[in-house]
């Protein structure tokens, strides 16, 4: 099963990385438009901050600052990821894997049972389910997440996960309605 995600892995980033840019603004602009109202129930948002073939999370990140939302962004330990909150986009830094993560690490976000929790994804079946980047970071963090957890994916990498007993269910996931 590992060889078959690794390879699945390799093909979706590929694709990703040749998505027109006409199309990614469209869809990030449907999959935020939806996103808004779970944001705007939550106490606090937790998300990545996107790169350039994901889901743009930035606006996200723009929204929750011109709103006082709180909001959160993982920091990728060896095994765990940690969130911490950040209050605008001076807070980040590029850290591991290039990834921008927040400067300031001294208190740790937990998050709460009203907190929203947006989940990456390379491709997602609809139910749950997504094939991540294959560290298992959001799986362990999702097994003790007590609030909503929302996977963010293109419409175009809607498709049957191959999935194995440790993978987390998110509660939600969002695909473009851009076509």
């Amino acid at each position: 099963m590992q060889e078959v995600k690794r390879s699945l892995r390799k093909e979706l980033i590929a694709r990703r990385k040749a998505i027109s840019a006409q199309y990614k603004q469209l869809a990030d602009e449907s999959i935020f438009a939806q996103l808004k109202p779970l944001i705007d129930a939550a106490d606090s948002v937790l998300t990545y901050v996107s790169t350039d073939i994901e889901v743009d999370t930035r606006r996200v990140l723009e929204y929750c600052f011109s709103t006082n939302k709180a909001v959160a962004v993982p920091v990728s330990g060896d095994t765990e990821l940690s969130f911490y909150e950040i209050r605008s986009f001076d807070d980040l830094e590029s850290g591991r894997f290039g990834i921008y993560e927040p400067r300031e690490r001294s208190s740790e976000h937990i998050g709460s049972a009203a907190s929203l929790c947006i989940v990456p994804a390379l491709c997602a079946d609809g139910s749950g389910l997504r094939l991540g980047y294959g560290r298992g970071y959001y799986d362990r963090y999702l097994s003790s997440f007590r609030g909503t957890s929302v996977i963010i994916c293109y419409s175009d990498f809607r498709m049957e996960v191959p999935a194995e007993p440790h993978d987390k269910r998110a509660d939600i996931t969002i695909f473009d309605t851009s076509d």
